[in-house]
């Protein structure tokens, strides 16, 4: 699939976990760090399978992760 594919989870995995970020009751510093870390991590991932159609899956959940984080007015 791409290289050291056992280092990152997958897109959908991501997803999931940033999904749960967004239901955790947290201040909003804290979900930034994880956010960040998240974001981080999901990027790596597109970089490491840039000549991979797996990449898409990646650079989408990032354009998604962008827009529900810019939107997001209160942490539960």
């Amino acid at each position: 699939m791409y290289k050291d594919a056992h280092r990152y989870r997958s897109a959908e995995e991501l997803s999931f976990a940033f999904s749960l970020l967004l239901f955790q009751p947290l201040a909003r510093v804290d979900a930034a760090v994880l956010f960040e870390a998240l974001w981080n991590e999901t990027n790596d991932a597109a970089t490491a399978c840039l000549a991979d159609a797996a990449a898409f899956s990646y650079i989408e959940l990032l354009k998604d992760m962008d827009r529900r984080w810019r939107h997001v007015r209160t942490l539960h």
